[in-house]
C-alpha cells in the first residue's frame, strides 16, 4: 500500500488506546492508516525517523484566547502550531456583538480546529482594562439564541467570569445560576447541549457553593487557582461541594494562565489525588512565549511532570478528553487508524529551570517537553530545524 508518510521508531503514546510502545505510524490521504511495515511503501524522503522521540496525537489546548483582531488580549491561533497544538477552544473572547466577526476572521481562517465558548456580555473580553458586565438584564437573548442556532457546530456553551470586581460579591452565585438556566432553556428549545464554563479565580463564592451550581459537563476552570476561595478547605482537604460536583460529572480544567495557578493549591489537590480533567494554557498576549508563568502549553505540561503527574495522565488531559468535549473524538485526540493525522512529535530534555505561580512562588523543574514536528491532517506544518533531516 502506498502511504504519504511513515513515522518510524518513535515511542507512541495514545491515552485513548492505552498505547505506550515503540512502533511505526502510517499516514495516507490525511488519515492514520493501519499497515504492516513490509506492506507500506513510500519514498525514502517521506520516512520520518522518530527514534528517541515521543509521538502523540496533536495537542488540544482547551482554554485559549485567539480573537487576535478583535481583542487586545488575544494571540493568533496559528502561533500555537509550533508547540504541537493542532486544535483549540477559545474561552469566550467574543461576545454576542463580536462572535460572527470572530468566526469569520479566526475560526474559518486558521489551520487549527477551533471550537468556542460565547461570552454573554455583548462585547466579549476586549481589553485588560475593560471589565465585562454579566448582569442578566443586559443579555441580548434573541441574539444569543440566534448565534447558538446558526453556529451550533462551533459554540460549546456560555462563558462567565465569576471573580470579585466582575460580579457583585453578594449576588455572584445568582449570576452563575442565571447563565445555567439560560443554557437549559436554549437546550430545550433548540435541542443543543450547551455547557457553562465558569472562571473561578478569586470568586466571592466559596468553591463548593460555586460547584453546586454546575451541571454534568459544565466546566469549572482555573481549578488550581490560589486567590481567595480555593478548592482546598480550611482543613487542607478538597472542598466537599467540589468532590460532589466531580461525582456529578462537572469537569475541572486547570487553565493555567498567569494569575490563575496557585502552587500551594495544586500541590495539595494532587496529593489528595484530585487531578484536572483538562490541562490548558489560557494563553493571552501577555503570557505567550514569556516565562516563567505560562509560556505555552508544553511549558504547562512540563510543570505537571515536576509535580509528579505521569506523562500519560498529562497527555490524556490535552488530547482525548478535550476531543470528546469538543465532539471530535471520532476525528482527533487519538492515533488509532481512521483518525485524522493530527500528530505531534516531542523530545523530553533534562533541564533545570524555574516556573512561578501567581504569587511568584517557585517550582524547580527538571524536564522540559520540546516540540520537534507538528502534522495537521497529514501535512507537516512545523518542523524543528534539527529534526527530519
Amino acid at each position: 500500500m502506498k502511504v504519504d508518510y511513515v513515522i518510524r521508531g518513535g515511542r507512541v503514546l495514545d491515552p485513548l488506546e492505552g498505547t505506550d510502545s515503540i512502533r511505526d505510524i502510517y499516514i495516507r490521504n490525511m488519515r492514520i492508516v493501519e499497515a504492516d511495515e513490509g506492506e507500506a511503501e513510500c519514498g525514502p524522503d517521506r520516512v520520518i525517523n522518530a527514534e528517541g522521540m515521543i509521538v502523540t496525537p496533536g495537542l488540544i489546548d482547551f482554554h485559549t484566547h485567539i480573537f487576535h483582531e478583535g481583542s487586545n488580549i488575544c494571540i493568533h491561533p496559528d502561533m500555537m502550531i509550533a508547540q504541537g497544538t493542532t486544535a483549540a477552544v477559545d474561552a469566550g473572547s467574543a461576545g454576542t456583538a463580536t462572535f460572527e466577526a470572530f468566526y469569520r476572521s479566526v475560526v474559518s481562517a486558521t489551520m487549527l480546529k477551533i471550537k468556542s465558548f460565547l461570552t454573554l456580555y455583548a462585547g466579549g473580553q476586549l481589553d485588560p482594562k475593560l471589565c465585562e458586565d454579566f448582569d442578566p438584564r443586559l443579555y441580548n437573548l434573541d441574539k444569543i439564541e440566534r448565534l447558538v442556532d446558526t453556529y451550533r457546530d462551533n459554540i460549546l456553551g456560555f462563558k462567565i467570569r465569576l471573580s470579585k470586581g466582575v460580579v457583585p460579591d453578594e449576588t455572584g452565585a445568582e449570576y452563575l445560576k442565571a447563565v445555567v438556566r439560560l443554557a437549559d432553556e436554549i437546550n430545550d428549545r433548540l435541542g443543543t447541549d450547551l455547557r457553562v464554563c465558569v472562571h473561578t479565580t478569586d470568586s466571592p463564592v466559596p468553591a463548593g457553593e460555586l460547584a453546586k451550581c454546575l451541571r454534568k459537563g459544565d466546566i469549572f476552570c482555573h481549578c488550581y487557582q490560589g486567590a481567595g476561595n480555593t478548592i482546598i478547605d480550611e482543613n487542607g482537604d478538597i472542598d466537599k461541594g467540589v468532590l460532589e460536583a466531580r461525582e456529578r460529572g462537572v469537569l475541572f480544567d486547570a487553565a493555567n494562565g498567569k494569575g490563575n495557578f496557585g502552587l500551594k493549591t495544586a500541590r495539595a489537590a494532587i496529593e489528595k489525588g484530585f487531578l484536572p480533567d483538562i490541562i490548558s494554557s489560557d494563553l493571552t498576549v501577555d503570557k505567550f512565549n514569556m516565562p516563567p508563568y505560562d509560556k505555552n502549553l508544553l511549558h504547562v505540561m512540563s510543570k505537571y511532570l515536576a509535580m509528579g503527574v505521569d506523562l500519560m495522565t498529562i497527555l490524556k488531559a490535552v488530547t482525548c478528553v478535550p476531543a470528546k468535549i469538543m465532539g471530535l473524538s471520532d476525528r482527533i485526540g487519538s492515533l488509532k487508524p481512521g483518525s485524522l493525522a493530527d500528530i505531534a512529535i516531542f523530545e523530553i530534555k533534562d533541564k533545570k529551570y524555574v516556573q512561578k505561580d501567581f504569587r511568584d512562588e517557585e517550582i524547580e523543574c527538571s524536564r522540559l517537553i520540546l516540540p520537534k514536528l507538528t502534522m495537521i491532517e497529514g501535512e507537516i506544518q512545523y518542523c524543528q530545524s534539527d529534526f527530519y533531516l
